[in-house]
This record gives C-alpha cells, structure tokens and sequence, in this order.
C-alpha cells in the first residue's frame, strides 16, 4: 500500500482579497486529500484576512498565521515553511491556481525516488480566467539529470518557471535554507536556485498544471527602482556564490556572463554603480566567448561596435 505523505501548501497573501478565494479553492480542490494549507496573512490592509478566515470556519485543514506588521513575501514564507509539518512542501501565490490533480501527479511520479528529486510541472499565464490561458513554448518542460542542469537552461535560454510548479521535499528545502529576507525582487529565484542546486534530478510531470496570474502595471512599475536592481543584482551574485560550489566549469561560467550582460541590458543607463559592479562580476568570470543577449539588431550591433556602445546606440535609437 502506497504511503500518504502530508503535503502542506504554502500561500503567503497581501492584500489579494480579489484573488485569494480562487487560489484557496484550487488548494482544497486537490485530487490528492492528505493536504493542510497555511495562509500567512502579511497583514493585509484589504479584506485578505477575513476572506481566509471564513475559510477556516468551513474547513479544518486551512490555518490562518497574522503577521504583526507587514514583513515581505521571503519573511511570511519563512513563516509558514516553520508552521508546515508536511513532508513535501508546495508554494502557492495567493493570486495563482493550481490543477485539480497537480500534487497527486507530482506525488505518483516523486514515489520510489530519493528525496533530492524535485518534481516540476507546466505553467500557463492568464490574466482574469484560467479558460483563456496562454501556454509557453519552454524548454523547461522536460526532465533534467540535475537541478544544475534546469539552472543551466533558465539561464542560458532566459527561461523561467513558476514557485507553484516545484513539488519539494521538506528535507530538500532545509538543505537550501531560508528565503532571503533581505531581498525585495526575484526572491522565489534566489530561493530555488538553491533548492535546485541540491536538487538530486528533476521529474517533469506532464499532466499537472499551474495557472500564473500576470501581474498589473503597478507590480511592474514597482520593479524599476534602485532597491529592485540592487537586490535583482544581489540575487544574481547568489547564484554565481551558489553555484560555483557546486561546479565551477567554463559552462556554468558563461551562463553566469549571460546574466550578469542581461541585468546590463535591462537596467542601462539608470544605475552607473550597479552597472559597474555587475560590469566587473563579468570580468572576473573569464569568460572571452561572446553570448547573446537582446534582439537580432542590438547583436549585430553588439558584435561589431561592443557591447557598450550598442547599449548607448540602442538607448538613442529608442
């Protein structure tokens, strides 16, 4: 007979009343029943709180957590990562939406595997119904040898997946610490990149899906800041510290060159120091082989001007 593991999930909420109800109904609606969900309400100025509260009244396994005082999504999920007993661990933003059989699929294809294997799934944007979702054509979707091996292909191809689609041991999550406190941007990147790093294999699970809802004008907006590129800038030199650990080759490194060059792209001119200091990261990575990054114009110009002067050209001609 087939072992139950408890599987606790994991939403973090801040004012996403509109949301939240749908994303805890996908949570209850899991094929796979030996579930507990925890909500961290990081005291919510809406009425975030009081609609997961009624939800706690109907059902036995939701349990509500209250922040004093409003911490940031890494210190909240801290806080339920302390508060879960399960032996898998699921995150789900209060905003997105899990398949009905999402967990039993990853939980039928993680059976018999050692926990440092990681299950993924495919996720699908949407903005106000999961009915008019939008597939990706990733790479990503696929079984990798080792969470290195997915790292690679995020990076080297710009590619990204989800929280919500990870399956994760519990032992596997302690092995990569706590989400960073310290960070206000990319914090779920940070995160799995050390998870990922651990991570034994990785098992994609074709039939689960996770719905991500696209983010409003006002979350993108809020990511072009000083304090957002400081702390994108700071994610990235955890992966190098992170992943050099693991296996330092001239792979990896050019992988690293890519995204430090991609931060360069996207944040020119705004911020000369942090252009410098991720400037200097390339630098030091050894790395002489050209990689692309941008449109097919920005590397022509690129090529023959150097990666400099396209970026002062591409901001003049836009």
């Amino acid at each position: 007979m087939q072992r139950e593991y408890l599987v606790s999930i994991i939403i973090t909420v801040y004012n996403k009343s509109n949301y939240i109800r749908e994303s805890l109904q996908s949570a209850l609606a899991q094929s796979y029943l030996n579930t507990e969900i925890i909500v961290i309400d990081d005291c919510s100025t809406d009425d975030s709180f009081d609609v997961v509260k009624q939800f706690c009244v109907r059902f036995s396994k939701i349990y509500l957590i209250r922040t004093q005082f409003n911490q940031g999504v890494s210190a909240a999920t801290n806080l339920g990562i302390r508060a879960a007993k399960g032996e898998y661990i699921q995150f789900l933003d209060a905003d997105d939406i899990l398949s009905p059989d999402k967990i039993e699929r990853q939980i039928e294809a993680l059976v018999g595997n050692d926990w440092p294997v990681i299950a993924t799934c495919e996720w699908l944007n949407f903005k106000k119904s999961i009915n008019y979702s939008s597939s990706l054509n990733y790479g990503v979707f696929r079984d990798f040898l080792s969470g290195l091996d997915l790292l690679l292909r995020f990076w080297n191809h710009q590619e990204m997946n989800q929280p919500a689609v990870y399956l994760t041991h519990r032992k596997l999550v302690e092995r990569a610490g706590p989400w960073d406190e310290s960070l206000v941007i990319n914090q779920d990147g940070e995160f799995f990149c050390r998870v990922l790093a651990h991570a034994g294999g990785v098992l994609y699970e074709p039939v689960g899906q996770v719905f991500y809802r696209q983010p409003g004008q006002e979350n993108v907006s809020q990511q072009r800041s000083a304090k957002a590129a400081r702390s994108l800038l700071d994610s990235y030199i955890s992966y190098e510290k992170v992943i050099l650990e693991i296996e330092d080759s001239h792979r990896v490194r050019t992988a690293l060159k890519k995204i430090y060059l991609k931060f360069l792209y996207d944040t020119f001119p705004d911020y000369p120091p942090l252009f410098s200091e991720a400037k200097n990261r390339v630098k030091r990575l050894g790395i002489k082989q050209r990689v692309h990054i941008g449109g097919p114009k920005f590397q022509f110009m690129s090529k023959y001007l150097g990666f400099e002067t396209a970026l002062k050209l591409k901001r003049l001609i836009n």
